[in-house]
């Protein structure tokens, strides 16, 4: 090899090792980078994931939805196959709770359906009851979202009360973003695109408003009060019945 073929070799490794580094970003700065960014995973949102899945697929597998719904079974995919379906005898996973922890869960979708029925007055657990067995998918998926903003708006309030913690607060910011795109973001951008704009540049905006652990820097409450109100808003305003009661504090 030449001289000024080994240089040129030589430039373009480092060219491509630039561009790995500036792709994959640290952790503490990932909520900067959501393209190559996966938030966390929970039992709750992995549910959640697989009911829609099983909701939108052509073989009508509607009695695998509602065990899964009601956390009688645990299903996941099979690598390497979009609809071939693994499913599994319950057994705890894993999910996050209003501490900032991790806990081992046997909960299911129905009973987090059930507790904010009785929490906010909604009827969440009877519309999507109701919804398995008449098939209609549009009357679940609409209550699954429902659902979902008013979990959104509790782990919202809790990443508030937990401001002053950096470590705490970039964790729960990474739930939040899970929360948001498990059930809502697809939704908001095929449907209500001006929405779905506006509630990730409140969500973003979120993220810089957190404090910094590496650097010491402080989170700005004010700001964070105001980005967290406007994105409640719209997510109300988009998903919500009209008569509902409101869930931003």
């Amino acid at each position: 090899m030449s001289g000024r073929a080994r240089l040129l070799l030589v430039g373009l490794v480092a060219a491509a090792a630039a561009l790995v580094v500036l792709a994959w970003p640290a952790r503490s700065e990932a909520h900067l980078f959501h393209k190559v960014y996966e938030p966390p995973e929970t039992q709750l949102t992995r549910d959640a994931r697989v009911l829609q899945l099983l909701l939108d697929d052509p073989s009508e597998r509607f009695e695998l939805a509602r065990k899964v719904y009601a956390g009688e079974e645990r299903v996941r995919l099979k690598p390497g196959g979009f609809r071939r379906w693994l499913t599994r005898p319950i057994e705890p996973g894993m999910v996050f709770k209003a501490d900032y922890q991790l806990h081992r869960w046997s909960g299911s979708l129905k009973t987090e359906a059930a507790r904010i029925d009785r929490e906010r007055g909604t009827s969440l657990a009877e519309r999507i009851d109701a919804g398995l067995a008449l098939r209609d998918r549009e009357g679940i998926t609409a209550a699954l979202r429902e659902m979902f903003v008013v979990l959104l708006d509790e782990l919202l309030e809790s990443l508030w009360r937990g401001l002053d913690v950096p470590a705490s607060s970039t964790t729960l910011y990474a739930y939040a973003l899970r929360y948001y795109s498990v059930n809502l973001e697809g939704h908001l951008n095929i449907h209500h695109p001006t929405v779905a704009s506006t509630a990730r540049a409140a969500l973003d905006a979120i993220g810089r408003t957190l404090g910094d652990p590496e650097t010491g820097a402080p989170a700005a409450p004010e700001a964070f009060d105001r980005q967290r109100r406007r994105f409640m808003r719209v997510l109300r305003e988009a998903v919500l019945p009209v008569s509902a009661t409101p869930v931003s504090r």
